[in-house]
């Protein structure tokens, strides 16, 4: 996200991100329903990943669920990649794989959800390890503008943004509050 930026609505409090994220482990709670070993989480990087965590100790403490949680970086898997501005060489990463894929129902979860190009290429980094028998995605906040044939099985909260809005999801580790903005991008006409 951009670092010039004007905060102009907060969506969510630390209250509002913590209910969405019990109603996002309910959600998985269903899908485990068979057996917890046929779940793995999946955090994508960078915000997604504590937000997984997250859902996780939720599992363990409200449901007696012990699921793996992995984590993602799939940067080199965007079709973007090359004409995305890079501060350092990415390489696709599975930071953290607890778990074989094959015949698991994978979860992504993410903060944001907008041209579904992150989830795409999650997708192609997870086929990569082998043939899950479902993935599912989880999401924060949906602001449309999708460029490619993605939908969220879980939302926590859906707007539409305009072309210099972005959305701001702060979490620790990462942030100082936990909270959801609206933000502008400061230097782009109105």
């Amino acid at each position: 996200m951009n670092d010039s930026c004007k905060k102009i609505q907060e969506l969510l409090n630390e209250d509002g991100i913590k209910a969405v994220i019990d109603n996002m482990a309910e959600k998985v709670v269903a899908w485990a329903k068979s057996s917890q070993d046929s779940v793995i989480l999946m955090g994508m990087a960078s915000r997604g990943v504590p937000i997984a965590k997250n859902v996780a100790e939720i599992l363990s403490s409200k449901h007696n669920l012990n699921v793996a949680v992995g984590t993602i970086d799939n940067s080199y898997y965007r079709d973007d990649f090359h004409y995305r501005k890079r501060t350092n060489n990415p390489s696709i990463k599975i930071i953290e794989m607890p778990a074989e894929v094959e015949g698991k129902t994978v979860i992504l979860i993410d903060d944001v959800l907008y041209t579904g190009r992150s989830v795409r290429a999650a997708l192609q980094a997870i086929l990569d390890l082998g043939r899950p028998a479902a993935v599912k995605l989880c999401v924060i906040v949906d602001r449309g503008c999708r460029e490619l044939p993605i939908a969220p099985d879980y939302v926590g909260i859906s707007i539409e943004t305009k072309y210099n809005q972005e959305i701001k999801v702060c979490v620790s580790p990462y942030d100082k509050e936990t909270a959801v903005w609206l933000v502008e991008i400061e230097g782009e006409p109105a």
